[in-house]
């Protein structure tokens, strides 16, 4: 059975300083995730993890595929954002919504769980970058996003809480 939280803290502090550094260095071994988790962490480079993070998005939303299976793109941004700030964050996410709104203008079908998990996204981002109102290129993606949801739901009838998201934006920016 895992460690608690409290636990493992327990169980850090009970080490000297080279067992830590023994425990790190095998924990880097074990895995490519830990590898890239470390070197974000320690040498402040996510590059790696971002780069993989877009990968598996492409692979993902790739609409050749004909089937959306998208739990590698979430554990991918999981790992990203786990190192990234917090405007990464909504860069990641807001990243994850436009590849997501391209594979359905090509491919205009997925589950009802997947728009769940697309809607709560957006009203996530659209809420976190009201914090974000200087940065531009931040709100020009949410437009862009919030215009894409407003024409597919002309045309499909099929986005009308995105759409409504969209809007409690535009209005909460006038304000």
């Amino acid at each position: 059975m895992p460690l608690t939280a409290l636990q493992l803290r327990k169980a850090l502090d009970a080490l000297d300083e080279s067992e830590l550094r023994e425990l790190i260095e095998a924990l880097y071994k074990t895995s490519t995730d830990n590898k890239r988790f470390l070197t974000s962490r320690l040498d402040n480079d996510n590059s790696e993890l971002l780069a993989v993070y877009v990968k598996e998005l492409e692979k993902c939303f790739d609409p050749k595929k004909g089937e959306l299976r998208v739990a590698s793109a979430k554990k991918a941004m999981q790992n990203y954002l786990r190192v990234a700030s917090p405007i990464e964050m909504l860069q990641a996410k807001i990243r994850y919504i436009g590849t997501a709104l391209e594979y359905w203008q090509k491919l205009p079908y997925w589950s009802e769980n997947h728009d769940t998990t697309l809607g709560n996204m957006f009203e996530d981002v659209t809420k976190c970058a009201l914090n974000y109102s200087e940065h531009q290129e931040i709100l020009d993606s949410i437009h862009r996003i919030g215009r894409k949801f407003v024409e597919q739901e002309r045309k499909f009838g099929y986005f009308d809480w995105h759409v409504q998201i969209y809007k409690n934006f535009v209005k909460a920016l006038e304000q």
